[in-house]
């Protein structure tokens, strides 16, 4: 099992330039990647995504990518003097209409990285192989935590699954007394009214009758379909998107253990119901964060 939730960074030094990647995840339904990296670098994009696709099925993934050059000439940059200019100019313009005082700062266009371009209009191929292989380190690391973290909720959820079979034997038991006791419960009740009304029935057709609607208490087949998808949910674990299979069984799970509560009329029983309820609630929980 791994986890949705991780968090990996590498940094490779090199003479030219610094690349420092740091990727952040957390939970989410479908993949959803989400690159901050410099404006010029966005045709490389596509290439990393498919880099992360091949690793992860799920989860919102963010990656932070801080180039820093330590050689100017090694990135022919280029500054967009006409839009600078337009933009400028518009200002002007808003300046005048609206009588407010205008006084361009040139320092606030080093933060505006879509007017930075490279004259060449293409990244050096070194800087691309590094970027690529960098990127791989990095979700190497990440993913190893994504590892770690999923091994201690697969644990978790091992525990989880143990305690509801321990406790469906509790409930096993519990049942086939409450069937007997509702059966001579009903008997009792159904000869003492008999006996106010005055009336004679045919004793064996009596006891068929109170037998059927005792069975109706009779929670077996929902235990063992229960026990079924439990069985079921320990065989996915080392499958890929073991997050969505889990959450269709547990839906199963907790419709059958719903059932026995409304079937069974004990409050013994409906006890550990609950019990067997709030246990599904905290593998659900888990399986909100596994991939």
């Amino acid at each position: 099992m791994k986890s949705m939730t991780g968090y990996g960074k590498y940094a490779l030094d090199k003479d030219d330039y610094t690349i420092s990647w740091e990727i952040k995840s957390v939970n989410s339904r479908f993949l959803d990647i989400i690159f901050k990296t410099p404006y010029y670098l966005l045709g490389e994009q596509p290439k990393w995504e498919n880099t992360i696709r091949s690793i992860a099925k799920r989860g919102r993934i963010e990656l932070y990518l801080n180039l820093t050059f330590k050689n100017p000439d090694f990135i022919n940059l280029k500054f967009d003097q006409s839009q600078a200019l337009a933009m400028l100019k518009e200002l002007e313009s808003m300046s005048k209409l609206t009588a407010l005082s205008f006084k361009p700062d040139l320092n606030l266009f080093l933060t505006l990285s879509h007017l930075w371009k490279n004259k060449d209009q293409d990244i050096p191929l070194e800087l691309k192989s590094d970027l690529i292989m960098s990127l791989k380190e990095a979700l190497c690391i990440w993913d190893k935590s994504r590892t770690s973290e999923g091994a201690n909720l697969s644990k978790d959820i091992a525990n989880h699954l143990q305690y509801i079979q321990d406790l469906l034997l509790n409930l096993e038991d519990t049942i086939k007394t409450n069937v007997k006791n509702k059966f001579q419960e009903l008997k009792k009740r159904v000869e003492q009214l008999l006996q106010d009304l005055n009336v004679t029935i045919n004793e064996d057709k009596l006891l068929t009758e109170l037998a059927i609607m005792a069975d109706k208490l009779d929670v077996s087949e929902e235990i063992s379909r229960l026990r079924s998808h439990l069985s079921a949910i320990e065989k996915i674990k080392n499958n890929q998107e073991v997050g969505r299979k889990l959450d269709f069984y547990l839906q199963e799970c907790f419709r059958e253990i719903n059932t026995c509560g409304n079937k069974a009329q004990n409050f013994q029983i409906s006890q550990i119901v609950v019990e067997v309820k709030a246990t599904l609630e905290k593998i659900r929980e888990q399986a909100q964060n596994l991939e």
